[in-house]
């Protein structure tokens, strides 16, 4: 029993040095100029963002239809209807060119005030159309999966326009900055929504003296000028060729 013991105890410790023997740490001593002075990233011949990328725009034109709703316009007709034709230069950009036409009349706050006190601010110069180059630049395509079988592609961009906005007797240089999105429901067919910042000059509607009935009629000329910002929202539709 006890030699069996001996013998139990004997193979654990020459198990012990064995395992020892075996992980003996060695100490590697290399000189300082040949180890690593700088880290690097690995550099990568193609990379691809996206994979299985439903809707491809590269080198394809896209025509849109949408309708304007100037979100901050006091006293003209706040509603418009445009017309937009893009050629898409690459997956990331896109070059357009946007007509929009404005709705005659007045808003309903100046309808207000003229039931109040009696100011026609038809008597004010309007706008009449925009006409702008616009550039996008493509920022996010992703996929969002409504229901199990449903998915929409989706593009967030951001965009830069030039151009002029053409009042009743004067025609204004004019900028803009906005965001947009498209949904594309399919291949071809795509919801587009875009919020931009249009700045230029602009005549002021409220001229003293002038704009009621018994008051004589003033010419555009009369009205002061300044910059105007105005935010507008655009919903249509759009189509990729």
């Amino acid at each position: 029993m006890l030699k069996n013991g001996f013998k139990a105890v004997m193979v654990i410790v020459l198990a012990l040095l064995l395992h020892k023997a075996a992980f003996a740490a060695e100490v590697v001593d290399l000189p300082p100029e040949e180890l690593a002075q700088e880290s690097v990233l690995p550099v990568f011949d193609k990379p691809v963002s996206v994979k299985n990328r439903n809707i491809l725009t590269d080198g394809r034109f896209e025509a849109d239809v949408f309708y304007g709703y100037a979100m901050t316009e006091p006293i003209a007709n706040v509603s418009k209807m445009g017309l937009g034709i893009y050629y898409n230069t690459s997956e990331s950009s896109a070059w357009g060119l946007l007509l929009a036409k404005n709705s005659s009349g007045l808003s309903s706050y100046a309808d207000q005030l003229n039931q109040q006190f009696s100011l026609q601010f038809d008597r004010a110069p309007s706008p009449e159309m925009t006409g702008m180059i616009d550039y996008n630049l493509k920022a996010f395509y992703g996929k969002m999966s409504v229901t199990k079988s449903v998915v929409f592609n989706t593009l967030l961009y951001g965009s830069a326009s030039v151009g002029a906005v053409k009042y009743v007797h004067k025609t204004y240089p004019a900028v803009a900055l906005g965001l947009g999105q498209k949904f594309y429901f399919t291949k071809n067919w795509a919801f587009r929504f875009d919020l931009r910042l249009y700045a230029h000059q602009a005549p002021v509607p409220f001229l003293a003296g002038r704009l009621k009935p018994a008051e004589p009629v003033p010419n555009y000329s009369d009205f002061q000028e300044r910059l105007t910002l105005t935010t507008n929202l655009d919903v249509g539709l759009s189509y990729l060729f």
